[in-house]
């Protein structure tokens, strides 16, 4: 079933954020490094070592 736009956009609703402040909102300003380093550091997946392939 698809739906169609005007539907989607019923949907929508602005800042609809998980209770308890799980989520981080990565605004559209934030640069590939700073969003890549937010996540890295967010999930601890920089403690991991990195593959050398």
């Amino acid at each position: 079933m698809e739906e169609s736009e005007g539907q989607l956009r019923d949907w929508h609703r602005p800042r609809d954020l998980l209770p308890d402040g799980f989520e981080t909102v990565l605004g559209a300003d934030s640069a590939l490094h700073e969003t890549v380093d937010r996540i890295m550091f967010g999930t601890d997946l920089s403690l991991v070592p990195a593959l050398d392939r």
